[in-house]
């Protein structure tokens, strides 16, 4: 949750979530999606990423860009107005 253990997630060529601790595992199999995992924040299938202090808000992607200006993965921000969808 602290950001203190480093965790890599990205999706592959054939759309498959992809996590690990090694970078390295992580960008070849997903290249420029590769991204470091958003600290305070968990995944699960049923409800996607959400966020350890607010986990019934939305988390808001914002975009990442490289330094030749091309979208290159997200950031993700709680948004306060936004509640998850009950799922019960």
């Amino acid at each position: 949750a602290d950001g203190s253990v480093p965790f890599f997630w990205g999706t592959d060529a054939d759309g498959n979530l992809v996590l690990s601790d090694e970078i390295e595992t992580v960008t070849k199999s997903c290249g420029k999606s590769s991204a470091p995992f958003p600290k305070g924040c968990f995944f699960t299938t049923s409800g996607g990423l959400s966020s350890f202090e607010h986990p019934l808000n939305e988390l808001k992607p914002v975009p990442r860009v490289d330094s030749s200006g091309h979208v290159c993965g997200a950031t993700f921000k709680v948004d306060a107005e936004a509640k998850k969808e009950s799922t019960g």
